[in-house]
């Protein structure tokens, strides 16, 4: 009887012109650092909306505070760097699975690269410092020990045959880096975009080199997934990365004109506000990898990563790599 009055009510609302009640959206919680990213041109476009999911953003201090974040079910996808603290909650059991690439260095696009070695200018200028094999005794700011820029600042100094005892560490987040180099209290640092840009049209700052030039296919952030879609809705997942991958397409295309530019700088102002809005036109803005996937034994990949880290002593133990990466989102996405 239910089912009659349902097909009937249906019947008459179509013939009274009005259509029925569309689905309700499903609540997708979205976890970051604060910066902008591929998530927020795919939000702006409209592509999550196409596959009825509703994103909540929500802002972390630090790449460490957002696995545990996922883990919790506090959210349910995040994207978020590589480093020892990530690989270290795998080593403790964390229920979080790596499955979609969120940034990689890529040569052959630097505007894809947002990650530079940047030095004080006057030690340029004055010739102190020509290349990275000058670094040695001088002060490098990086994030934090074990994370991904303190392993890309390690690897530079290595390849220009600096031992990293001979250079002085001083960690602090990224926008402080900006202020500590213009006051003269750090001579070099591993800077993002916008960060690094800043600093560049400031005046005080020049960039040694991009993170593409020495360390390219480095799998820097990732795209994790929770328990409560790896175990409890996969379809919820799948749906996620068609939008993501949907998102990123288009920016990747947009990013070839003036025009396309300017709209995913809007976009980016929009979601984290700029005191210079034009800033966003002139910086990188990475897109992830065409195909998504997760660089895990290539070169920089997170094989290698997870032996760096364990070179220096930062590991608790030995992360299932082949169990923490799960592809079937992807696979089941390209199907």
């Amino acid at each position: 009887m239910r089912k009659i009055i349902t097909v009937a009510a249906m019947a008459l609302g179509l013939a009274s012109g009005f259509a029925p009640m569309a689905q309700a959206q499903d609540v997708v919680k979205f976890g970051s650092t604060r910066v902008p990213a591929p998530v927020n041109v795919a939000m702006a476009k409209g592509f999550f909306e196409e596959e009825e999911l509703v994103v909540e953003q929500q802002f972390f201090k630090s790449g460490a505070e957002v696995a545990p974040a996922v883990a919790s079910r506090m959210v349910d996808v995040a994207i978020t760097t590589s480093g020892a603290a990530l690989f270290n909650a795998f080593v403790k059991g964390m229920d979080v699975k790596l499955v979609a690439d969120g940034l990689t260095l890529k040569p052959e696009d630097p505007e894809n690269d947002p990650t530079a070695i940047m030095v004080r200018k006057e030690l340029i200028d004055t010739g102190a410092v020509k290349s990275g094999a000058d670094l040695a005794g001088q002060r490098v700011a990086i994030t934090a020990p074990g994370q991904i820029i303190d392993m890309i600042a390690r690897e530079y100094l290595r390849q220009n045959g600096v031992n990293a005892e001979d250079v002085t560490f001083v960690s602090m987040p990224p926008p402080d880096m900006v202020a500590a180099m213009k006051g003269g209290s750090i001579d070099a640092a591993i800077m993002l975009d916008p960060f690094s840009s800043i600093a560049a049209k400031q005046g005080f700052a020049d960039k040694l080199a991009a993170g593409s030039d020495f360390m390219p296919g480095l799998q820097q952030a990732f795209v994790l997934f929770g328990p409560s879609i790896t175990e409890g809705n996969p379809e919820l997942g799948e749906r996620f990365l068609r939008a993501y991958a949907k998102g990123s397409d288009w920016m990747r295309e947009a990013l070839k004109t003036p025009e396309g530019r300017a709209e995913v700088a809007a976009i980016y102002q929009a979601v984290i506000p700029a005191q210079d809005p034009k800033m966003y036109e002139t910086i990188a803005m990475p897109t992830p990898v065409e195909d998504l996937k997760v660089n895990v034994d290539g070169d920089f990949g997170i094989q290698w990563q997870v032996d760096q880290l364990a070179a220096q002593g930062l590991l608790l133990g030995d992360p299932d790599i082949s169990s923490a990466v799960d592809n079937s989102f992807l696979d089941a996405i390209a199907e």
